[in-house]
């Protein structure tokens, strides 16, 4: 099975992870499937960030969630601070210092690259409120109100911010 942690581009993998971290920024995207997809954007300058993008593989069966798969944990270096497409964006204030490898490490040191989709292929939302909590408990991120607000978003379908109870996904070993 191939590892579930991809670098985009893969040669540059090294000085991705090396790079600081600015801000973090928590984002949904277009709606698509009744949800929006959400993924966390390591900003690195005004006009740069690595993002941290949590997928559904829909070719890896999941081990936990009947009819589900695998996800991918896609890490791309991006020419902008974030998509065009986000339809929201919530900052969180980082610790001095941060880097894109120290985020990373801890992520798949947690296990948190071994997750599981639904049979819709939907679960990111649950996927980045993990990862918050995550980098709030690691005191990469330190702002209780932003980890509260942008927790608050990841409850609503953008760009109308109607009320949409967090879908599960699973975690395997």
């Amino acid at each position: 099975m191939a590892p579930p942690v991809h670098y985009v581009p893969a040669s540059r993998q090294a000085q991705m992870l090396a790079m600081p971290v600015k801000r973090i920024l928590a984002a949904p995207h277009r709606k698509a499937a009744g949800t929006n997809h959400w993924c966390l954007y390591l900003s690195t300058s005004p006009t740069s960030s690595i993002r941290i993008d949590c997928q559904p593989s829909h070719t890896v069966p999941s081990s936990v969630l009947r009819g589900g798969s695998k996800a991918n944990l896609i890490i791309s270096e991006l020419p902008y601070e974030i998509s065009h497409d986000a339809q929201a964006q919530f900052i969180l204030d980082v610790a001095p210092g941060l880097s894109v490898g120290q985020v990373v490490g801890e992520i798949t040191r947690h296990g948190r690259h071994k997750y599981e989709f639904d049979a819709n292929g939907v679960g990111c939302r649950c996927w980045t409120t993990d990862q918050i909590n995550l980098l709030y408990q690691l005191r990469f991120v330190g702002n209780a109100s932003q980890v509260a607000g942008a927790k608050a978003g990841i409850l609503k379908l953008w760009p109308d911010q109607t009320p949409l109870p967090l879908d599960q996904g699973a975690y395997y070993q």
